[in-house]
């Protein structure tokens, strides 16, 4: 059907659809954000409230909503991305469909992805800000794709490709998309999106009502099975007059919960409908100061942080641990002009009540300087205003934090702070003192302080012991549930073999992209280098617009339609480039999409990975899921194998030769390939290296891709020995299984 009749028949559905049920179709803002991803693990910035620039921001107080003026955006340098919740469906309408504002008209591009709000995903195409260089909003748009998206469409992420003009990167103002609120049989559309992470502790929970219910009630717990049953200590009735929202009482920092929502209609109370199961993750902290506010065009750092007689605190840009600056507080303490120590404090606006989403630790990150004094004890101290209580740390732990040139943890549970109302704190210090029993002692430093916040009891990897699989300071029935999965599962595989046919393409990257196969040598785009690979050379694509592509494509996929089959040797990098397609056939965004793509390692580490094969492209003819390990993509030569079949209808993925995902029914023939690139392609530039890269005319059995990966010899090994494997045999066996009872129901958290 052509674009505009699409867009008319949708119109004319959108219509009835609201006749029948009251469905509303609007331009809306974002609702949430699900994901900001910092590539380079620094800091956030973008333009304030009248346009100065650099000033620190959050993203989702930007995106989030209407922007808090037409001058402010989020600057993403290349590959960071956001990814923005919407209330309810995205729908096409205008052709018009999503806006993306761009601050600054300097040319810069990103990728825009239509998204479920969680792991699906379809890469809209590349945007790009007008090129002029003016000062200027870019209003650019997007249109949906004119076939059925198999999942419901709700989030928008925007990966940044390159820096452009003078801001460094893509500056996002705003946002915009149409949005159907449709009801159905039962609540849908959880914000939270369901799986959200760093979820706030006072989160407010909200949905789309079912269709024709007034009476409303929410099951919330953080056990799921309490949710699922309806159990009583689950239950919560909605005061919310609209019937769509709740706030619940007080979340736990850290905690998964699950939760779903239970209506009906007044005249039948009886017909009850009950939603899907949704779950989130709410913060592992409460952030008292991550010192990014001050300076430039923020407040005076001198504001927030007072000083006590000879401390001399200062902002530091240089040593930081997050985002851009840090605290530098430089200390003296001596017996001769009545400087006994030096302090900094931080005094609350309103008290803080630090007994609240089971906060047991007070925390905060510090980086030493060698030659620092040590004598003087450092210290943290706490006031309610009418009382205040000191820790002092021991002696060891104080030289350590004082003197060493990197950034640790200093923790303190609040059980130490006797004697202080901490439900009312208003103020907190961090300080240095002459030690009590050196009189006469004097010294002084400089230390850098960050990241200070309140933190529940803590799962740490020291205190943990080797029964705990899932690193959760508890050995019980998830154990052995995660055991159990791995049973008799060894490091070591033995497969039978049996040599494939000979490929039909075969790039051994042996200091070139000769075909070893035949005449469809690859043409080298960019600067690749070759290093040492897994048999003799590999090929390392370092830098956007490495690639190769292959000549003579008629030569390698004129015979292919029914079946293929690609084999590679990887070595992925981790690094900050995480927007990763290995191959792609010819694409040209918006209008062609890839009969065939590979993804590995994309989005986050360890990320996901995708195979897409069928012509044409579909959500029905992709295998996609999350790595297990970043092991599997990074650190480590991985065998890859991708088979297509769309005679049996069977996608197969095979990960050191052996079946890591499958899909049934992907009857779709392979045809009109008419490109092909290694290195780069539909989601981006792939960050690594790639040895003996191969395609086969027909779907390897496993016999053939074990032989593959282990070169002939069938023992096939593994990235990573299975976490059960406790007694280090590799294998899971009933050895390991004793290990675990003898550590039943242990617990390690701290305090």
């Amino acid at each position: 059907m052509p674009k505009a009749g699409w867009i008319a028949a949708w119109l004319i559905l959108f219509r009835g659809i609201s006749a029948l049920v009251g469905a509303e179709v609007a331009f809306e803002y974002p609702s949430a954000l699900v994901d900001a991803y910092d590539a380079d693990a620094s800091c956030w910035e973008g333009m304030g409230l009248d346009g100065e620039y650099p000033v620190g921001v959050v993203p989702g107080r930007w995106l989030v909503g209407p922007p808090p003026s037409e001058f402010t955006g989020v600057t993403m340098p290349t590959d960071h991305w956001v990814h923005l919740l919407f209330s309810g469906r995205i729908v096409p309408v205008d052709g018009s469909d999503i806006e993306v504002v761009e601050s600054g008209a300097a040319g810069e591009r990103a990728i825009v992805f239509l998204t479920d709000g969680a792991d699906q995903e379809y890469a809209l195409g590349i945007i790009q800000a007008d090129g002029s260089g003016a000062q200027l909003l870019s209003k650019v748009h997007l249109t949906l794709p004119d076939f059925p998206i198999t999942f419901v469409p709700r989030g928008v992420r925007i990966v940044a490709l390159d820096r452009g003009g003078m801001a460094p990167g893509f500056d996002v103002g705003s946002v915009c998309a149409w949005i159907m609120h449709d009801c159905g049989p039962g609540a849908r559309y959880p914000a939270p999106a369901h799986e959200s992470l760093d979820v706030p502790t006072d989160v407010k929970l909200s949905w789309l009502s079912a269709c024709g219910t007034d009476l409303h009630g929410v099951y919330l717990s953080t056990d799921s099975q309490a949710v699922v049953s309806g159990a009583p200590e689950a239950q919560f009735a909605v005061t919310d007059p609209n019937g769509n929202s709740f706030e619940p009482p007080e979340l736990q920092l850290g905690r998964q919960y699950y939760w779903r929502v239970k209506e009906a209609n007044s005249v039948d109370a009886n017909d009850a409908r009950l939603s899907d199961l949704w779950s989130f993750r709410v913060t592992d902290r409460l952030l008292i100061d991550d010192i990014e506010a001050y300076g430039g065009w923020g407040p005076s750092v001198y504001e927030a942080w007072r000083t006590a007689d000879l401390a001399r605190p200062a902002l530091e840009v240089g040593i930081f641990r997050s985002c851009r600056q840090s605290l530098k507080f430089g200390y003296y303490y001596d017996n001769y002009d009545g400087g006994a120590y030096s302090e900094v404090y931080h005094v609350f606006d309103e008290a803080q009540d630090w007994t609240r989403s089971g906060i047991e630790v007070f925390e905060f990150w510090l980086h030493g300087t060698a030659g620092n004094s040590t004598s003087g004890p450092l210290y943290v101290v706490v006031s309610d205003g009418t009382h205040e209580s000191r820790y002092t740390l021991d002696s060891d732990t104080n030289a350590a934090l004082l003197t060493t040139a990197h950034w640790q943890p200093c923790r303190i549970p609040l059980s130490e702070f006797a004697g202080v109302n901490l439900t009312g704190v208003v103020s907190v210090g961090i300080g240095v003192s002459r030690a009590s029993d050196l009189p006469k002692a004097y010294g002084s430093g400089t230390v850098y302080i960050d990241d200070v916040s309140l933190r529940p009891a803590l799962c740490l990897e020291k205190r943990r012991v080797e029964a705990d699989l899932n690193a959760d300071c508890s050995v019980d029935y998830r154990d052995v549930e995660q055991m159990a999965s791995q049973w008799l599962a060894g490091r070591i595989e033995v497969a039978p073999v049996t040599a494939p046919n000979e490929p039909v393409l075969w790039y051994k990257f042996d200091g070139d992209a000769l075909d070893s196969a035949g005449t469809s040598h690859g043409q080298v785009q960019g600067r690749p280098a070759y290093v040492p690979g897994k048999r003799g050379r590999a090929i390392h694509f370092t830098a956007a617009g490495d690639a190769v592509t292959v000549s003579q494509v008629a030569n390698v996929f004129g015979r292919i339609r029914d079946a293929l089959t690609i084999s590679f040797w990887q070595y992925g990098d981790d690094s900050e480039h995480l927007n990763d397609t290995v191959c792609c056939s010819n694409y040209v965004y918006g209008r062609e999409n890839p009969s065939i793509a590979i993804h590995l390692g994309c989005w986050r580490n360890p990320g996901f990975y995708r195979w897409d094969c069928g012509t044409p492209w579909s959500m029905d003819n992709r295998v996609a899921g999350r790595h297990r390990h970043k092991s599997e993509w990074a650190g480590r030569w991985n065998h890859w194998a991708f088979v297509k079949d769309s005679v049996t209808g069977k996608m197969e993925i095979y990960h050191n030769g052996l079946l890591y995902d499958s899909r049934a029914g992907t009857t779709s023939p392979i045809e009109a390939i008419t490109s092909f690139e290694i290195g780069s392609g539909w989601y981006g530039r792939y960050d690594g290296l790639i040895d003996d890269f191969q395609i086969y005319d027909y779907a390897l059995h496993a016999d053939e891709v074990a032989y593959l990966a282990s070169d002939g010899t069938g023992l096939l090994e593994q990235a990573t020995a299975p976490l059960g494997d406790l007694d280090g045999n590799d294998i899971v066996d009933l050895a390991d299984y004793a290990i675990l009872a003898g550590q039943w129901l242990e617990h390690q958290l701290w305090p």
